[in-house]
């Protein structure tokens, strides 16, 4: 009965190492896939290496399609005669009323009727970080501008048409940076894969602290909805 016994823990003993040689090394797939990543975004440095120079504070995303983010950094185009206007009611024009110069500048140069600006979703004065990106547009672009703008959709999220140039504001100087296409670019295309969507919701909901706040102080808020998708 004991030489049976022993023989019936044999094939238990001799089996454990089988089982642990067969485990998989998911540190070893992790760390493959990291270094595949990292090579792979050291590769898109080198062939991008063009757009990446930080020379123009304004950079105009034209109303065109694009898939691939090496398209869309050659569709990019610096701006450097662009002037933000120096108020909002600056970039409004009055029928009979004086514009400035370098409004009417980007007026013929984009066809525009009036210049709007927003910052985008995200990226406002209650966002974290010193990079607050915004964008100019004709400020009635839906009703004068007909061609799609997939780019400047991506950055607001709701239908885009006609020209629109992009800015980034630092926080600390209080000026609009020097910014490069691939910037932009990495922005858009992040954008268009969700990948912005916790700043959104942050910005969101502290939008909604204030108005809360506001409203216990009896003041009249007025939710401004975005034009339908």
């Amino acid at each position: 009965a004991q030489a049976i016994l022993g023989r019936d823990r044999t094939p238990d003993r001799a089996a454990a190492p089988r089982r642990e040689a067969s485990m998989t090394n998911y540190s070893k797939w992790d760390k493959f896939a990291a270094d595949l990543a990292s090579d792979t975004e050291s590769e898109e440095e080198r062939d991008l290496g063009d757009f990446t120079q930080k020379s123009a504070r304004y950079i105009h995303v034209p109303p065109r399609e694009f898939t691939q983010k090496a398209q869309l950094c050659k569709l990019l185009e610096e701006d450097d005669t662009f002037e933000a206007p120096s108020s909002a009611a600056a970039g409004v024009c009055v029928e009979g009323g004086e514009v400035a110069p370098e409004v009417a500048r980007s007026l013929s140069k984009y066809g525009w009727s009036s210049i709007g600006s927003q910052f985008i979703p995200g990226y406002g004065s209650g966002s974290s970080g010193d990079d607050l990106w915004r964008v100019f547009f004709d400020d009635n672009f839906l009703s004068t501008q007909k061609e799609k703008n997939p780019g400047a959709r991506a950055l607001l999220g709701y239908q885009s048409l006609g020209s629109f140039v992009v800015a980034c504001l630092d926080r600390k100087s209080g000026q609009d940076r020097p910014i490069s296409r691939k910037e932009v670019a990495d922005l858009i295309m992040r954008r268009q894969q969700g990948g912005d969507a916790e700043r959104i919701n942050a910005e969101s909901e502290l939008q909604k602290e204030r108005m809360a706040a506001f409203s216990k102080l009896g003041a009249e808020t007025v939710e401004l909805k975005p034009p339908d998708s």
